[in-house]
């Protein structure tokens, strides 16, 4: 999506490991809105990011990505639902509540992986998100995330 921004490059002082555009050694995942509830993410595997099997991707890689594909959405959507532009005026974070992830073929490594989201349901303190990881055309994993509300000062906080 090159006309677009990503989301995670739009959000002040993210450092994460898996979605900080400020994290120069992260895994610099980056999500694209597809429609008002719907969010794109390709990610390419590199060959340290394997499981025991080399050609394989590593569960915590696959579920970190999820996790910060349906946060870094939950988080925009937030800012939507402020009726604001995302990263602009009060800060808005969510954080993981819950990552329930179905693991369903092994994922590929040497391919790129396909995360689609959209956001099923919204309150006042969390949001409930569903993703599809699909590798060389097969759904690979799924999963449910529920993000929650964190107030700003759990970012300041060390």
């Amino acid at each position: 999506m090159p006309d677009q921004v990503a989301i995670q490059d739009q959000l002040p002082n993210n450092h994460c490991f898996g979605c900080g555009a400020d994290n120069d050694v992260g895994l610099q995942l980056k999500s694209y809105w597809q429609s008002d509830s719907h969010a794109r993410c390709e990610f390419e595997p590199k060959p340290h990011h394997c499981a025991g099997p080399t050609h394989f991707l590593n569960g915590g890689v696959i579920s970190t990505i999820i996790d910060c594909h349906c946060v870094c959405m939950a988080i925009a959507k937030g800012y939507q639902l402020n009726g604001q532009k995302v990263g602009q005026g009060e800060p808005v974070w969510y954080a993981t509540g819950n990552l329930n992830v179905s693991f369903l073929k092994p994922v590929a490594i040497d391919t790129t992986v396909t995360l689609t989201a959209k956001v099923l349901e919204t309150s006042e303190k969390k949001m409930i998100l569903e993703c599809e990881l699909h590798s060389q055309g097969e759904l690979c994993c799924c999963a449910e995330v529920i993000a929650v509300k964190v107030p700003n000062e759990w970012f300041n906080a060390r």
